[in-house]
């Protein structure tokens, strides 16, 4: 296993730069609308992306009018994202070390980052610090009744061993809970808190699409699958399967796959 949670979502996310743009972005692209509704207008805005992955958040907020870069750590997602949207500025760098002087941008965003940050507090305190004043930040996160979520986390508790050397990481669903989200953001510092529910729904008439998805696009589950022993994780995986097999409905299966959207304002100065 990779020493620290960084070096582990960097490895898998390195890796992962052209599955999650097939797979993903179809599901984590519904909360492109909402995003951008929160931010109003964006005409002559310059705005942060921050954990950009393929860039199509980036791009989206840039159709508006709007000034953009995007970041990500990962070197094949940043090439990812230039491929996909060459007119779009993307750079290399870390969310808990912006490289950027302080109230450079007037707002920042990241879509799905905060469960891939070994400490969101310092990248929430990086984005105030980036933002000029009554600039907002916004973030969206997986909500608590993810299905996907909870059938993946149900088979693994029934089916898998506990993987030792696994790195620690922080709670994966912490900023499932609105109520969370509003107290990390006030302590630091912003104000004008938002937070509101983004339906999404993932559809497919495979079922085993859905082991795609979680090789594709999902780092801590697929490490921890891959540490299996054979058996566990063929039990696991079949376990999966029987959920999802499950929720179909005349050949399709449905998956609900909610968001919580946060945000907050920088204060102006006074």
């Amino acid at each position: 296993m990779v020493g620290s949670f960084r070096e582990a979502e960097l490895a898998g996310w390195t890796a992962r730069a052209t599955s999650y743009n097939q797979l993903f972005v179809p599901i984590t692209g519904q909360v492109i609308g909402p995003i951008v509704g929160v931010l109003g207008s964006l005409d002559g805005m310059t705005v942060l992306d921050v954990c950009c992955g393929p860039g199509h958040l980036a791009a989206a907020v840039a159709a508006q009018g709007a000034v953009v870069e995007g970041i990500d750590f990962a070197a094949t997602m940043v090439a990812k994202a230039r491929e996909n949207h060459p007119a779009v500025l993307f750079r290399e760098a870390d969310a808990e070390a912006l490289p950027y002087e302080n109230g450079t941008f007037d707002h920042v965003v990241c879509a799905f980052g905060m469960m891939h940050l070994g400490r969101p507090e310092v990248a929430i305190a990086e984005a105030f610090r980036v933002l000029r004043p009554q600039g907002r930040y916004v973030f969206t996160q997986w909500a608590m009744d993810d299905d996907l979520l909870r059938i993946v986390t149900a088979a693994l508790a029934e089916h898998s061993v506990p993987v030792p050397d696994l790195p620690p990481a922080p709670p994966p669903m912490r900023f499932s809970d609105p109520a969370e989200c509003r107290r990390v953001l006030e302590a630091a510092g912003f104000a004008d808190l938002h937070d509101e529910r983004v339906e999404i729904r993932w559809t497919t008439e495979r079922p085993e699409a859905v082991l795609d998805l979680i090789q594709g696009g999902a780092v801590r589950v697929a490490m921890i699958l891959d540490a299996q022993p054979p058996e566990r994780r063929t039990r696991t995986l079949d376990a999966i399967l029987a959920s999802v097999r499950a929720r179909a409905i005349g050949g399709t299966v449905v998956l609900r796959r909610p968001a919580v959207l946060a945000s907050g304002v920088k204060p102006a100065i006074r």
